[in-house]
């Protein structure tokens, strides 16, 4: 199955033929356009330019398979006269029924995350730049629960059950930086353990797919290192001696490997190639040393898509590596909507939660504009984007609806 926002800013989910996508979000009256039939090319950057929402409609957005892929939630963006309202939905395939998790007047929804004990939690973003991390029971009208605050702030769930790490900046006056781990309890939640204190320069900690493994940076005497740690962050062990720099990572789904890399401008949001570390040895090989903004896991563990950064290029590259014998295949060059940018900004925040690849790894998919060639300007307009899939096996991607954001169910 594949969940995505469409041009008219509904949601909807199809197979991968997508032969009669299904609207889980269309109304019969008053039908909210989102955007018209053509885009500005865009590309991979904080401060990029959208249209914006349009007055008087509903704007729905971070389609979330549940593990299971029985149910979807999403965000929903009410703009009125009046006021604007934000709300977080939770769709029943099986019953084809939504249900109102939560709303606010002021705090919008930055992201949504299944926990593997079938909770909801999802970040809230104010004006005064706060983050706020919340769960919810997938229940109606039930009080949802503030975990913690901070800016930034990137967090994976355990699967154990009521545990979760945080990397945060506190809003206190020192801006304190911490990776940490808690603990929460029907009527109490606690810091059971800080893994780090100080400038962290990546995002998201994260568990390893088999739980076993808890892995995050650590700053030591101006020295980053990848740090991996038993489930509990008992035992912890350098794997990693990092550059200077920004650092992103991702689990394989096989548990044994972590492919990460480094951003040597904070500003830049480009990496400087892929590395791929062995946790239990320590030792890593390079997966590509393309200019890369963001990479993926297959399910398999065997191969990594990733988008590539030509040099002074109005566009991005779709390419594939394989693991084992480092053979890279490029698949295409795009254009990024403003919606598929802002998840590709922070792919290992969104590693924990949405995937792109079709469970049994033969293709990915992705939103945006298919070029043909590769020209050196910008093109000005483009075609309406279109979501993509692209079988690695190199034959020919193909369209299956208008969408600007869209990710596979995962894998089971």
């Amino acid at each position: 199955m594949i969940a995505y926002v469409g041009t008219d800013s509904n949601i909807y989910y199809c197979d991968t033929k997508c032969a009669q996508p299904k609207c889980i979000t269309c109304k019969a009256a008053a039908m909210h356009v989102r955007r018209d039939d053509a885009v500005r090319p865009v590309m991979l950057t904080d401060d990029t330019p959208d249209s914006g929402p349009a007055a008087g409609g509903t704007d729905y957005g971070w389609p979330t398979i549940s593990p299971d892929g029985k149910r979807i939630a999403y965000s929903a963006e009410t703009h009125k006269q009046a006021e604007d309202s934000y709300a977080v939905w939770v769709y029943d395939l099986a019953r084809s029924q939504a249900m109102l998790i939560f709303e606010s007047r002021s705090e919008n929804i930055v992201y949504i995350v299944w926990t593997p004990d079938g909770h909801l939690s999802f970040l809230l973003g104010e004006e005064s730049r706060r983050l706020s991390l919340v769960l919810a029971e997938v229940k109606e009208s039930t009080p949802v629960r503030i975990v913690t605050t901070g800016m930034p702030l990137y967090f994976d769930w355990s699967p154990q059950p009521g545990e979760v790490a945080l990397h945060t900046l506190a809003l206190d006056p020192d801006r304190t930086e911490q990776v940490s781990l808690m603990r929460l309890t029907p009527t109490s939640q606690n810091i059971i353990k800080v893994l780090s204190t100080g400038r962290t320069p990546f995002k998201t900690p994260a568990w390893s797919p088999d739980g076993k493994h808890l892995a995050y940076v650590e700053n030591y005497h101006a020295e980053s290192n990848i740090v991996v740690a038993d489930a509990d962050a008992s035992h912890p062990r350098s794997v990693v001696s990092l550059p200077v720099g920004e650092n992103s990572f991702v689990w394989a789904p096989d548990s044994e490997h972590l492919a990460y890399a480094t951003a040597i401008t904070p500003q830049d949001p480009t990496y400087s190639g892929i590395k791929l570390v062995d946790i239990a040895t320590a030792n890593s090989k390079w997966l590509t040393k393309d200019a890369v903004a963001a990479f993926f896991f297959a399910p398999d563990s065997r191969h990594v898509a990733f988008i590539g950064v030509p040099e002074e290029k109005p566009y991005y590259s779709w390419s594939v590596v394989d693991v084992k014998t480092g053979a890279q295949k490029a698949l295409g060059n795009f254009l990024a909507t403003p919606d598929e940018s802002t998840a590709y900004r922070y792919f290992d925040q969104l590693a924990v939660s949405h995937t792109i690849w079709a469970p049994d790894s033969s293709a990915f998919v992705y939103a945006g504009v298919k070029l043909e060639g590769a020209p050196d300007k910008a093109l000005g307009f483009a075609p309406s984007p279109s979501a993509w899939i692209v079988p690695i096996d190199g034959s020919a991607p193909h369209a299956i609806s208008n969408a600007v954001l869209e990710f596979f169910s995962p894998a089971k």
